[in-house]
């Protein structure tokens, strides 16, 4: 599931719910976080159930889905719940296009374990 999160978020730059460029550093402090990355742990952590943020901050020290995922970045919970309450809306409709995008190419319909493959831009259940 974590390639396919990849993959949809990469390709969500094209899909405009909010800008998810990355940001730029302030002059007094480090560079944020990319908000992709986020995306995709607040994703991973919906899919799995995990609504803490505390508990995502957790899952991606010990967690090598999340590590690959994020690319051994390991936000703060306090990172991670500003970002779920900054873009709210555009979070809520990320996660309901996945959702829609699951269901169409067969992973809402119970089949438990049907594996997945990735072809450039095209997601089938094999």
């Amino acid at each position: 599931m974590c390639r396919v999160i990849d993959t949809f978020v990469d390709r969500l730059g094209h899909w405009r719910v909010w800008d998810l460029s990355a940001p730029e550093a302030a002059e007094t402090g480090r560079p944020g976080y990319d908000p992709r990355d986020l995306l995709k742990l607040y994703l991973y952590g919906y899919l799995q159930q995990i609504r803490s943020s505390r508990r995502l901050e957790l899952e991606c020290r010990r967690n090598i889905e999340l590590m690959w995922l994020l690319g051994r970045l390991a936000p703060d919970h306090k990172t991670i719940a500003e970002f779920r309450r900054m873009h709210r809306e555009g979070v809520t409709a990320a996660g309901a296009e996945l959702v829609r995008l699951a269901r169409s190419v067969g992973l809402g319909e119970g089949r438990v374990g049907s594996p997945l493959t990735v072809r450039s831009s095209r997601l089938s259940a094999a």
